[in-house]
């Protein structure tokens, strides 16, 4: 089961973040509103070949994507991803963010 991801917005400054934290870090408030964040851009990408541990999983691609929102996050993705990619952004029953060029958010396989 996935879900749709959700940012944090300060209620003060307007500031949006991933992930969430006990204050903001541009005006120290600590007044937050949750909101969907289902769509990003990616802004950089990379693949982590070699884990400590993690004998023949395979490789690892990464993606910082930026939100509709405003807020980067960190995801997974299923391929390779390049810069100025759209993609659906989404959470797995693990919490790991994921981010998918299709449009569809990831379905949980991994």
């Amino acid at each position: 089961m996935t879900t749709v991801l959700h940012i944090e917005r300060c209620r003060v400054c307007a500031q949006a973040l991933f992930p969430a934290r006990y204050r903001c870090p541009h005006c120290g408030a600590a007044d937050w509103a949750s909101e969907a964040a289902p769509h990003g851009v990616v802004e950089e990408s990379t693949v982590v070949r070699h884990r400590v541990g993690a004998q023949g999983t395979g490789d690892v691609h990464l993606a910082t994507v930026r939100t509709a929102a405003g807020a980067f996050v960190i995801a997974r993705a299923d391929a390779p991803l390049a810069r100025g990619t759209s993609v659906a952004l989404s959470i797995d029953e693990t919490n790991r963010v994921w981010a998918s060029a299709s449009g569809v958010p990831h379905r949980a396989s991994h």
